[in-house]
């Protein structure tokens, strides 16, 4: 696995996930970013370590303040 401080950050501005089709046993996760879009596929099992892990996240993380 590649180092990330070597893998350039990008942020966010959206994401989608998509069925599969060639897989029903995994989900296509679209993200949206400044570099154009980038897509993964995952299992069940990787989506739902992902989703406890972004709200697990998210509730230790301050809100930024909206202008």
């Amino acid at each position: 696995m590649s180092n990330p401080k070597e893998v350039p950050a990008l942020p966010l501005k959206g994401y989608s996930l998509l069925d599969f089709q060639p897989d029903p046993t995994v989900v296509g996760i679209s993200f949206d970013t400044e570099a154009g879009v980038f897509m993964f596929v995952a299992t069940k099992e990787i989506l739902d370590m992902l989703g406890q892990a972004f709200i697990h996240k998210a509730a230790t993380m301050p809100s930024r303040e909206q202008s």
